[in-house]
């Protein structure tokens, strides 16, 4: 079939049932798990060549039994059954199947390969549209589609690209804990039909994506593929991990989806041309996303810090400049105002602004935050939730309950901000002990929906990036 007559993604989306063929006992009933786990309206019909029944539902013994057409198809049967039950699927019209199963050019055998490119002719001979093999596909939160059992359902604006199929599982998890909601992940591992370009182009128009993470590790038409970032690039922030950046990483590359993963400073290069976002691991993927997704343009460098400890500003401070932010002073009325209502001694009302013991008064902590969000010298907050002070003077007071209550004060503030003043507004809660108590205070955050990151450095280098990037697009589009 001519690759531009092939289904598009968006009429590949349209999906009211889903078949789960090769469902296993052995493998925990690990797909059939993960597409029931969330409440929703697609019809599910499960396949094995054993038959039988299995969460209430017959399994029926090939994809041809079952007694209705079906809109996808997950394919987790062994290699030499792939290519029967995709004719299968296609005579049943399915729009769109994951196959799951390795076994091809990521073996690096000639005999991989070889059956990779019989698959693929296969595939383009069929209106079914595939990703992979080896990955793990589709997952669509709105409609209740999972490639992973045991996570929250958690529907947002962030899309994901990733050649690995364990990257997409990490991302989505971190995310949803951070309260980062998906609106698509694309796992399309050796890319026989779907390929990250066609999954980019589609992101550029589609309505339920804001941002676009990508993790990949090589492509075959490099050239088409940066087109397609940069035009992404254009309209949406993206933000990339780029795997293989090593020589023994780009060899682990070669083993696990095939690909090759090129030089570093053409992949760096294509990236700054296109104004994609670069960043070196999952948890700054995860950090700037989450910018990224909740929070408005920053309009300057220009950070406000607030804090408890006048020791830790210094720090917080030394990482803002050396990350290429600026921390000014408070403006002539903001120290005003902040000599008026902060009585502790030991605080400081300039730029950090440390709280010191008032930093346990709820008022005082509301209006600082407040007033400090409309400060014209500051353009974007970072509030440091320093749990572990907290809840070490909570211990001896027995006032777990204030505590929760002074965090949910902090979380309001912030969220009024961010509305108010159109500001990003970033909570770091540091790691630094009491992680029962980190997750309460974690929770209350994300409740809001205010970034939250595991340390200062993380929202700094986070913020630092959306910055970069917001300045370029502006630049650009003058």
């Amino acid at each position: 079939m001519n690759s531009s007559a092939r289904l598009p993604i968006s009429e590949m989306l349209d999906i009211k049932s889903v078949a789960i063929i090769g469902v296993s006992p052995r493998m925990g009933y690990y797909w059939t798990h993960s597409m029931v786990q969330w409440p929703h309206d697609l019809k599910i019909w499960l396949v094995s060549k054993s038959g039988g029944e299995a969460f209430g539902r017959q399994i029926y013994t090939s994809a041809s039994e079952i007694p209705e057409d079906f809109d996808y198809a997950i394919v987790a049967v062994p290699y030499r059954f792939v290519p029967e039950v995709l004719r299968q699927c296609a005579e049943k019209g399915a729009k769109g199947a994951t196959v799951f199963t390795s076994g091809f050019s990521e073996l690096g055998s000639n005999e991989g390969k070889e059956r990779e490119t019989e698959l693929g002719e296969l595939v383009h001979s069929v209106p079914t549209r595939v990703f992979g093999p080896n990955c793990m596909g589709l997952m669509y939160p709105k409609i209740g589609m999972a490639f992973m059992p045991a996570v929250k359902q958690l529907i947002g604006n962030v899309g994901f690209i990733s050649q690995s199929g364990g990257v997409a599982i990490t991302v989505y998890t971190a995310c949803v804990e951070s309260g980062v909601g998906f609106s698509k992940v694309f796992s399309f591992g050796n890319a026989i039909d779907i390929t990250p370009t066609e999954l980019l182009d589609y992101f550029t128009t589609d309505e339920e994506t804001e941002a676009v993470g990508i993790y990949i590790e090589g492509t075959k038409d490099g050239r088409e593929l940066l087109r397609a970032m940069r035009e992404v690039a254009e309209k949406k922030p993206v933000v990339v991990v780029k795997g293989g950046r090593s020589q023994e990483g780009s060899r682990a590359v070669s083993s696990h989806t095939g690909a090759l993963a090129g030089s570093n400073e053409v992949w760096d290069a294509a990236f700054q041309q296109a104004n994609v976002v670069m960043v070196d691991t999952l948890e700054a993927l995860v950090a700037t996303l989450g910018i990224l997704s909740k929070c408005p343009p920053p309009q300057s460098r220009r950070v406000g810090i607030i804090a408890i400890s006048g020791g830790t500003s210094v720090v917080y401070t030394d990482l803002c400049v050396e990350s290429g932010l600026e921390v000014p002073n408070s403006s002539p009325e903001t120290v005003t105002h902040l000599r008026s209502i902060m009585h502790s001694v030991g605080n400081a009302v300039g730029n950090p602004i440390d709280l010191a013991i008032d930093y346990y008064q709820e008022s005082v902590m509301t209006d600082v935050i407040a007033t400090a969000g409309s400060d014209p010298a500051f353009d974007s907050l970072i509030l440091q939730a320093d749990v572990h002070n907290i809840h070490q003077a909570a211990s001896i007071m027995d006032a777990a309950e204030e505590v929760e209550y002074l965090w949910g004060i902090m979380a309001k503030a912030g969220r009024e901000v961010m509305d108010s003043e159109k500001k990003p507004v970033l909570i770091a809660i540091p790691e630094v002990a009491y992680p029962e108590a980190r997750m309460r205070a974690w929770k209350k955050f994300v409740e809001a929906g205010l970034p939250v990151f595991r340390n200062v450095s993380e929202a700094v280098g986070a913020l630092a990036k959306a910055c970069e990037y917001y300045e370029t697009r502006r630049v650009r589009e003058a």
